[in-house]
C-alpha cells in the first residue's frame, strides 16, 4: 500500500490559524497603549493585511509572509509585534469587535428609555456587522467561526457585559431573585443577537429603520418586562 507523504512543515506552511475566544474577547477590552504614533501606524497596517486575507481566505491559504506582503512591512516587523498567526488573527478579530462594541455604544448613547436602548442597539449592530469579518469567516470558514461563537466563554461574557451595562446605566440590582431575572434577561437578548447573525434572513427589516423599530420593540419588549424595574442615574 502507498504510504501518503506527511504534510510539509516550516513557518511559512499556510496551515489553517485556530480562534481562541478568551483571548479576542480579552483584546476587546485591552486598548492599545505605550506605542508611538509611527508604532500604532504599522501594527494597524499589519492587522489590516490580516483583515483582508481573512475576508478573502478564511483562516487558511495565507501565511504572515502574505500579510506582510500585502502590508508593505518585512517579515520580522510582523513577528516583533505578534508572535504567531494565531495571535494575528486574535488580535484582528478583536479589533474588529472593538470597533463595533464602539459604534454600537455611540449610537444607544442618545435613547432614552431600556426599551430604546435595546432596540437601537439590535438595529445598529445588526447592520454594522455586516461590515464586519464574522460574516466574512461565517461565509469562507463557517466551521471555525461556529466554533468560536459556540465556545464556552461567549455567551456568559457577554451576559456580564450586558449586566455590568445595566449597573452602570441604573444601579446595582440588589437581591438574589432580581439579579438572576436581569442575568436571565441578558442572557436571551445574547442569543438574540448571536441569532440574527447566524441567521439575517429576519421578518424584521433592518434596512427599513422606520419599520424595523417598531417590529424590534414587539420583540424584545416581553424580555424587558422580566428586567428589574429602574431610573436612569442622574
Amino acid at each position: 500500500m502507498r504510504r501518503l507523504a506527511a504534510p510539509p512543515e516550516g513557518p511559512n506552511v499556510r496551515r489553517a490559524a485556530t480562534l481562541d475566544a478568551v483571548a479576542i474577547l480579552q483584546g476587546i477590552a485591552d486598548q492599545p497603549s505605550g506605542h508611538d504614533e509611527e508604532t500604532a501606524a504599522a501594527t494597524s497596517t499589519i492587522l489590516d493585511a490580516t483583515g483582508e486575507l481573512l475576508g478573502r481566505h478564511g483562516l487558511g491559504r495565507w501565511s504572515v509572509d502574505d500579510v506582510a506582503t500585502i502590508a508593505g512591512v518585512g517579515r520580522a516587523t510582523v513577528y516583533r509585534r505578534f508572535a504567531s498567526r494565531e495571535d494575528l488573527v486574535n488580535a484582528t478579530l478583536s479589533r474588529d469587535l472593538r470597533r463595533f462594541f464602539a459604534t454600537v455604544a455611540d449610537a444607544v448613547a442618545g435613547s432614552g428609555s431600556l426599551d430604546a436602548k435595546v432596540v437601537e442597539g439590535f438595529l445598529v449592530g445588526v447592520r454594522v456587522a455586516r461590515g464586519t469579518l464574522l460574516p466574512e469567516l461565517l461565509r469562507n470558514d463557517a466551521a471555525a467561526a461556529l466554533r468560536l461563537l459556540g465556545s464556552a466563554p461567549v455567551i456568559p461574557l457577554g451576559r456580564a457585559a450586558l449586566v455590568a451595562q445595566y449597573d452602570a446605566l441604573y444601579g446595582p440590582v440588589v437581591g438574589v431573585e432580581p439579579r438572576a431575572e436581569l442575568e436571565l434577561v441578558s442572557e436571551a437578548l445574547i442569543r438574540l443577537a448571536l441569532s440574527f447573525l447566524l441567521f439575517p434572513e429576519s421578518a424584521v427589516d433592518f434596512d427599513d429603520e422606520t419599520a424595523a423599530r417598531p417590529a424590534l420593540q414587539r420583540l424584545v419588549r416581553p424580555l424587558l418586562e422580566a428586567a428589574p424595574a429602574a431610573a436612569p442615574r442622574r
